[in-house]
């Protein structure tokens, strides 16, 4: 299992966010995108910000 924080510009904060959300690891990540993972967040977390689905998205397309 890869944590997602292996995933450049995506540290523990957003790992620990996207747990309960139901995406545990960086292949999970990667299966359901930026947009359904920011879905989940919407759904699962209290104070989602749209920063978190620009960070996942770049950092899922390897841009910084």
């Amino acid at each position: 299992m890869t944590a997602i924080s292996t995933i450049r510009n995506l540290g523990e904060a957003m790992e620990a966010e996207l747990k309960p959300a139901g995406i545990p690891t960086a292949k999970a990540l990667h299966a359901s995108g930026a947009d359904e993972a920011y879905q989940r967040l919407l759904y699962f977390i209290a104070r989602p910000h749209f920063i978190a689905y620009y960070a996942m998205n770049m950092a899922l397309q390897g841009r910084t």
